[in-house]
């Protein structure tokens, strides 16, 4: 029996899920969790458009921030990456 592959990512950009889960629900803008991550706002902003990848200096920020493990924010990259 063949496999079918869906057009739908089973995974969603960090960025992404960094976005719906932190900044919106904590209401926090742009401009602060920039500075809280210590990186520039445009930065930030590929980051949550999915322009920018997850590097392990990223994850340790998200880490550091966010309270969830920099190995989630690597993984949650490496599947988005491998399902591309």
């Amino acid at each position: 029996m063949p496999v079918l592959r869906s057009n739908q990512l089973p995974t969603q950009h960090p960025g992404v899920v960094f976005k719906r889960y932190y900044l919106d629900r904590y209401n926090i803008n742009l401009a602060n969790a920039a500075e809280k991550l210590g990186i520039k706002t445009y930065h930030l902003n590929n980051f949550i458009n999915g322009k920018v990848t997850v590097t392990d200096l990223l994850a340790t920020k998200l880490e550091d921030v966010t309270g969830v493990s920099s190995g989630f924010w690597i993984n949650l990259q490496k599947n988005y990456n491998l399902y591309r």
